[in-house]
């Protein structure tokens, strides 16, 4: 199990400032799609109903999804192989947004929808961006920041975290958390490879 790393609300925005003016304002953001019907199924267990996908994403770098009891996992460039999702019931937006510089992708942003277990309805839905690097052939990535979206500034306070990305030690470095206490941004998961 990894253990998150916590930043508080209010530090958020000082957190995301320190980041862009250590040189993250080159970074640019790209968009696509993601869209499950249009992505290649991988796999699918029929007693379990987990399925995994392969989806169009940027030239060189397709998106992973895995969904398993209702909850998804997501991997950029290439796949890893740990769980990271959160432990309510979840679902995934259908936009990615990489942050590229120099025409490379080192992060994407991912909006999930968490099922809060009150009333089951579209209303009852908390929303978390997740922060990702981006994997190559021998270094997939992880995930690297959590941020709840009601915070203020959430979408700025990604786009900082996505430039810890590159420096960011995969199985090493805890994912940061970043929103008020009791967000959802704390029922985040991830699990290590059997074995490891």
């Amino acid at each position: 199990m990894i253990v998150l790393r916590t930043i508080s609300t209010l530090a958020a925005a000082g957190f995301a400032a320190a980041i862009a003016v250590s040189g993250a304002g080159a970074a640019e953001s790209v968009y696509t799609d993601l869209d499950l019907d249009a992505c290649t199924m991988l796999d699918f267990h029929e007693e379990s109903g987990s399925a995994g996908f392969q989806c169009e994403g940027l030239p060189g770098y397709p998106v992973f999804a895995s969904e398993g009891d209702l909850r998804f996992d997501v991997d950029f460039g290439v796949p890893n192989e740990r769980w990271e999702s959160f432990s309510p019931f979840n679902a995934i937006n259908d936009v990615v947004e990489w942050r590229v510089t120099d025409g490379e992708p080192h992060a994407a942003i991912l909006r999930y929808l968490i099922d809060t277990g009150v009333t089951g309805g579209p209303e009852d839905k908390g929303q978390l961006l997740v922060v990702s690097s981006v994997g190559r052939e021998g270094a997939p990535g992880c995930v690297v920041a959590l941020v709840d979206a009601a915070i203020e500034q959430a979408n700025g306070v990604a786009r900082g975290a996505a430039a810890m990305a590159p420096l960011f030690a995969c199985g090493t470095h805890a994912p940061v958390a970043i929103g008020p206490e009791g967000s959802f941004a704390f029922s985040f998961s991830g699990m290590a490879p059997e074995g490891q």
